[in-house]
C-alpha cells in the first residue's frame, strides 16, 4: 500500500493549481479570439483588432512565463479552425512567442505599470512594436506558405500587425494594472465616471439615436476620455478605453451605431482608428499626469525637507524688505522670542534688534554688489520678551523672491556662550598647565625608571649568571652578592618613582579608612604642636576603600603635619571628617586634580584653622620642591598628590590667607571583594640565600595585586648554577624580543641554562618574523611591551592570530603597562624588570611553559 507524504500531497496540488491556470488561460485566448474574428477581413482570417494578444502579454508578465503552454493551446484550438494542422501549428507558436518577447522587453527595462512613468511608456511601446512585429512577420510567412497569393502578403502582414498592436494596446492595460476593488469613498467618481462612458457609448455605437446624428455621438465619450486621461490614472483610463473599443467594435459588427452604415473595410479602419487613438492619448495623458503628481510629490517633499531643516537649524533665519518688514522667521528663532510665527511675520526686525551703532544694525547690514558676491556679517544682539539679550553673529545677503522681489536674507549664531566661555577659558588654561606640568612630571618619572630598570634588568641578569659559574667560597661571590643588594635598593627606588608618575604598583586590600585614621592620629597626636586640639567626625556607616594602607597613612600623616604646622604655636584646631557620596560628575569636577569618572566616593577632609593659603602658595602648592618651610625637601603635597591619582581619587584645596585650610579628598568606593591576603616570602638572594628586602610589616585585612590578573607569586629562586650539558633537559626553541642588547643577552643566557635554544630579534616585527619561520618549534616566547617598530602588544597580537604558545611580556614597567585584553589571555604572563633567574621560572611554570 502506498503512503502519501504531506510534501507528495502539496506538490500534487501545486500541479493541479498548475494546470487549472494553464487551461484557463487557454480558455481565456480562444473565447476572446473568438470575438477578434468577428472583426475580420473578409476572407483572410486576420482581425483588425485581436485581443488575445494583450491577454497574452498581460498574463506571462503578471502570472509568469510557466502559463506560456496556455497561450499555445489557446492559439492551436483557434487557428486549427482556419488553417491547415501545420500551418496552424506554426502561426500558433508565432503567436505565443510574439507576446513572450513582448514581455522579455518590459522585464529587461524593469516595467512597472503601476509607476505608469515615462521610461515605463516608453518601454512598453517598444515591446509592442517589437513583439507584435514578430508575431505579424511569422503569420503572414506561413499564412502565404498555406495558400495565401503573394500579391496579398504586406496588406495581410499590415493588418495583422494593426490588430496584434491593437489588441496590445486596448486589453494589456486594463490588465496589467488591475487590482482587487476596494469600496470606498474615493471609488465613487472613478465609478460614475466609468457608467458615463458606459452610457455615452452605448448611444453612439447603437441606434439608439437618430441616423443624422449618430456620427457626431463619437465625440462625447472621446472627449470624456481625455478629461479622465487629465484627471485619473492609467488603470481607470484603461477600462474607459476598453469600454469605448468593446462598444465599437460590437455596434460596428452588428452594422449599427456611428459605423456601422460604412463600408466594410471602412468601418474597419475607422473602429481601428478610434481605438488606438483613444489608447495612445490615454496613455500619453496618463504618464504625463503621473509625472506630474511626482514631480509634485518631490516638490513638495522636498520643501517640506527645507523647511524642517531651516526649522531644525540652530542658527535664527529671517528674511525682510529693505525697509525692515519681516517676511521669514525660522521656528528657532520664533522659540527664541516666545512668539508664534504669524505674529512676527510683518513686524518691524527693529523691535527685537535693540539700538546700537547703526553699523552693527542687521537692517543696514552692507550687502555685496553683485547679488551672488560673498554675504556680509555684523555682531548685534537679540532682545528676548523677559528683557533680556542675547550676543548673536549675522551674516546677510541679498536675495530675489520668485514674483521679482528684493528681500535681505539673514542668518545669526548665537555668540553669548561663547563670550561666557571666553571669560572661564584664562582659569582653566590655567588648571590645564598645572596638570599638564605635573603630567609631564610623572611621564619623566615614569620614563626614567622604565629606562632604569632596562639597565638593572642587565645588571642583574649578568650578575646572577656570573655568580652561577663560581663556585661556592669563591671571593667574587661576596662582591657579587653586594652588587644584587645595590640591585636590588635601585629597583626599590624606580618602583617608588613609578608610582608617583601613575604607574606603579600598590599592594591593595580592602581598608576600613575609619580604622586607618584611628591608628595614624593615636602615633601623631604627641607630633602635633600642644594647643592643637584634634578632632574626629567619622561616619559610622563608612563603607570600604580599595588600596595600599601604607600610601593612604602617608597620605594622612602629611595632610596632619601640614595642619599643625600651619597652626603653629597658636591655639588652633585641626578637624578629620570621612562621609561618602554619590557624586556626579560636576560634583568630581570642582578642583583642579579631579577623579577621572563619577560614582560613589568617600570623602576624607582635613580642615585646620591654621594661617591658610594666598593664591600665589595655592597655585604651586602640588609643584615638585615647591616648599614655604626652612627645611624639608618640598616633596609632600607632590607625593601626595601621586598616591592619590594613583588609587584613582581626586583632591580639592579651599584656602584663604587668615582663615585656615581645608583639604578634601576623594576616594573611590570598592566596587568588588577583594580575595586573603596570602603571606609570600620575600625573592632570596641566589648567593647569601637571604632575602634581599624585608617582607612587608603585617597588616590586617586582605590584600591582592593592582594588576587585571593575579601575578604568581614570588618563591625562593633555586640555585642559578647551569646545570651540567651531560643533565640538562632539553625543553625546546625560545624567542627572545628587546630592543636592549643587554637584557636581551641575559634572557638568551638564562633560557639556554634552562635547557632552550634560543632566537632573538630586536624588534617586534623581527621578532614576528622569526616566529612565523619556527611556528612548529617556537615553544615559549619572552617579549618587550615597548620595542621599535612594532611594540609587544602588537607583536602578541600578531602572533595570537596564528597560535597559542606560551608569551612573557616584561616591561620595566608594572603589569598595568599590560592591555587589559591581553591580560586577561591565561597563556600570557607578565615579568616585570629587572627580574631574577627564580623569577623567570616561576613565570614559565606559570604559563604552563
Amino acid at each position: 500500500m502506498t503512503r502519501t507524504t504531506p510534501h507528495t500531497t502539496d506538490k500534487l496540488r501545486c500541479a493541479g493549481w498548475y494546470l487549472a491556470g494553464v487551461f484557463a488561460v487557454a480558455i481565456a485566448y480562444y473565447a476572446t479570439a473568438r470575438v477578434g474574428l468577428l472583426f475580420s477581413v473578409e476572407g483572410t482570417h486576420v482581425a483588425f483588432i485581436w485581443p488575445p494578444t494583450g491577454i497574452a502579454v498581460a498574463v506571462l508578465s503578471r502570472a509568469g512565463r510557466k502559463f506560456f503552454p496556455g497561450i499555445f493551446l489557446g492559439a492551436i484550438a483557434c487557428e486549427f479552425q482556419l488553417f491547415p494542422w501545420w500551418v496552424a501549428l506554426c502561426v500558433s507558436a508565432g503567436n505565443a512567442v510574439g507576446p513572450l518577447i513582448a514581455v522579455e522587453i518590459l522585464r529587461r527595462f524593469r516595467f512597472n505599470p503601476t509607476s505608469a512613468g515615462r521610461r515605463d511608456l516608453y518601454a512598453f511601446l517598444l515591446a509592442g512594436l517589437v513583439g507584435m512585429t514578430a508575431t505579424a512577420t511569422n503569420g503572414a510567412l506561413w499564412r502565404m506558405l498555406g495558400g495565401l497569393p503573394p500579391i496579398e502578403l504586406v496588406p495581410a502582414w499590415l493588418v495583422w500587425w494593426l490588430g496584434d498592436t491593437a489588441g496590445l494596446l486596448i486589453v494589456a492595460p486594463p490588465l496589467l494594472t488591475a487590482v482587487r476593488p476596494r469600496m470606498n469613498r474615493s471609488a465613487i467618481r472613478p465609478t460614475l465616471v466609468l457608467l458615463l462612458t458606459t452610457v455615452l457609448c452605448g448611444i453612439a455605437f447603437t441606434n439608439a439615436a437618430a441616423a443624422p446624428v449618430r456620427s457626431l455621438m463619437v465625440f462625447p465619450p472621446f472627449m470624456l476620455l481625455i478629461w479622465v486621461g487629465m484627471n485619473e490614472r492609467l488603470r481607470v483610463g484603461s477600462l474607459h478605453v476598453l469600454i469605448l473599443a468593446a462598444f465599437a467594435v460590437a455596434g460596428t459588427s452588428e452594422g449599427v451605431g456611428a459605423f456601422g452604415h460604412l463600408a466594410p473595410m471602412t468601418k474597419m479602419l475607422m473602429v481601428w482608428a478610434l481605438a488606438i487613438t483613444a489608447a495612445l492619448i490615454t496613455l500619453a495623458m496618463t504618464t504625463t499626469l503621473a509625472e506630474r503628481e511626482r514631480a509634485e510629490a518631490a516638490l513638495t517633499t522636498a520643501a517640506r525637507e527645507y523647511q524642517n531643516l531651516v526649522d531644525s537649524t540652530p542658527a535664527a533665519i529671517v528674511r525682510y524688505t529693505p525697509e525692515g518688514k519681516l517676511t521669514f522667521v525660522n521656528e528657532t528663532l520664533c522659540r527664541l522670542l516666545g512668539y508664534p510665527r504669524d505674529l512676527l511675520i510683518g513686524q518691524s526686525v527693529m523691535e527685537f534688534i535693540p539700538e546700537m551703532p547703526r553699523e552693527e544694525m542687521v537692517a543696514d547690514l552692507p550687502v555685496p554688489q553683485p547679488i551672488t558676491g560673498p554675504a556680509s556679517g555684523a555682531s548685534g544682539m537679540i532682545r528676548k520678551p523677559d528683557g533680556s539679550c542675547l550676543w548673536y553673529r549675522w551674516t546677510a545677503r541679498h536675495i530675489t523672491t520668485g514674483d521679482g522681489r528684493s528681500e535681505i536674507q539673514a542668518v545669526g549664531i548665537d555668540l553669548t556662550e561663547r563670550r561666557l566661555a571666553e571669560a572661564e577659558r584664562t582659569a582653566l588654561e590655567r588648571k590645564m598647565q598645572d596638570t599638564q606640568r605635573l603630567e609631564a612630571l610623572g611621564v619623566l618619572a615614569g620614563g626614567v625608571a622604565h629606562d632604569f630598570n632596562n639597565l638593572l634588568a642587565g645588571i642583574h641578569g649578568h650578575a646572577e649568571l656570573a655568580a652561577g659559574l663560581l663556585p661556592e667560597g669563591h671571593p667574587a661571590r661576596d662582591h657579587l652578592a653586594t652588587v644584587l643588594s645595590g640591585v636590588a635598593q635601585a629597583g626599590g627606588l624606580t618602583r617608588q618613582l613609578l608610582a608617583y608618575s601613575g604607574k606603579g604598583r600598590f599592594l591593595l586590600r580592602t581598608i576600613d579608612l575609619n580604622e586607618l585614621i584611628s591608628q595614624t592620629t593615636e602615633l601623631l597626636r604627641v607630633t602635633l604642636p600642644k594647643k592643637v586640639q584634634l578632632n574626629l567626625h567619622l561616619s559610622p556607616t563608612l563603607p570600604l576603600i580599595t588600596g595600599d594602607d601604607g600610601q593612604l597613612r602617608q597620605v594622612l600623616m602629611n595632610l596632619l603635619i601640614n595642619a599643625g604646622e600651619a597652626i603653629g604655636d597658636r591655639a588652633g584646631t585641626v578637624t578629620v571628617t570621612t562621609t561618602a557620596h554619590d557624586l556626579a560628575l560636576e560634583a568630581v569636577s570642582g578642583g583642579v586634580y579631579s577623579p577621572a569618572a563619577p560614582g560613589q566616593f568617600i570623602e576624607l577632609i582635613v580642615s585646620d584653622t591654621g594661617c591658610g593659603m594666598d593664591d600665589a602658595t595655592k597655585a604651586r602648592l602640588f609643584d615638585p620642591f615647591f616648599t614655604t618651610k626652612f627645611t624639608g625637601r618640598g616633596l609632600g603635597m607632590s607625593a601626595v598628590l601621586g598616591i592619590i591619582r594613583g588609587h584613582g581619587g581626586g583632591i580639592r584645596v579651599d584656602s584663604r590667607a587668615g582663615f585656615g585650610t581645608r583639604f578634601t579628598v576623594l576616594l573611590p568606593v570598592t566596587t568588588e571583594a577583594l580575595p586573603e591576603a596570602v603571606t609570600t616570602p620575600a625573592p632570596m638572594d641566589p648567593l647569601l640565600r637571604t632575602p634581599l628586602e624585608s617582607p612587608p610589616r603585617h597588616r590586617r585585612g586582605r590584600r591582592t595585586e593592582s594588576i587585571p590578573r593575579p601575578q604568581p607569586r614570588a618563591t625562593p629562586a633555586p640555585d642559578p648554577r647551569p646545570a651540567p650539558a651531560a643533565v640538562a633537559e632539553a625543553r625546546g626553541l625560545a624567542l627572545v624580543a628587546d630592543d636592549e642588547p643587554i637584557v636581551r643577552q641575559v634572557g638568551e643566557l638564562m633560557l639556554k641554562q634552562m635547557g632552550y635554544e634560543v632566537l632573538t630579534a630586536c624588534n617586534g616585527a623581527e621578532a614576528v618574523a622569526l616566529f612565523v619561520a619556527h611556528a612548529d618549534l617556537v615553544r615559549v616566547v619572552l617579549l618587550d611591551l615597548m620595542m621599535p617598530v612594532m611594540d609587544g602588544a602588537e607583536a602578541l597580537a600578531a602572533i595570537r592570530d596564528r597560535s597559542t604558545v606560551p608569551v612573557i611580556l616584561c616591561s620595566g614597567y608594572t603589569a598595568e603597562a599590560v592591555p587589559e585584553d591581553l591580560a586577561s589571555d591565561s597563556a600570557t604572563g607578565f615579568l616585570q624588570k629587572p627580574y631574577a633567574r627564580g623569577d623567570l621560572q616561576s613565570a614559565l611554570a606559570a604559563i604552563g611553559a
